[in-house]
C-alpha cells in the first residue's frame, strides 16, 4: 500500500471527515492524488463516504456500509462479492 494511501486511511480512521484539500495540505500533495487514493481504498473494500461539507466542498469519512448498501452490492454482483 502506498505511503499516501496509508496516511489517508489512518486519517480517516480517526472518525472525523476531511476534504481532499485538507488532506493534501497535511500530506503535502495534490487534491487529485488524495482523490485517487480514496478511489483505490474504495476499490479495496473500504467504506469511504462522500459528504458535502458546510463550505460546499466534498469531505470524506470512513464508515460502515448500511444494510441497504450491502443489499445493493449483492443485487449487482451476487454472492460472489461476499466470498
Amino acid at each position: 500500500m502506498s505511503t499516501i494511501k496509508n496516511k489517508v486511511l489512518k486519517t480517516l480512521t480517526s472518525g472525523k471527515q476531511f476534504t481532499a484539500g485538507q488532506m493534501a495540505g497535511i500530506f503535502r500533495t495534490t487534491e487529485g492524488t488524495i482523490t485517487a487514493r480514496v478511489s483505490d481504498l474504495r476499490s479495496q473494500g473500504y467504506s469511504i463516504y462522500s459528504n458535502v461539507a458546510k463550505n460546499g466542498k466534498t469531505a470524506y469519512r470512513l464508515g460502515r456500509p448500511s444494510r441497504a448498501m450491502v443489499a445493493a452490492a449483492f443485487a449487482v454482483a451476487g454472492s460472489a462479492m461476499f466470498s
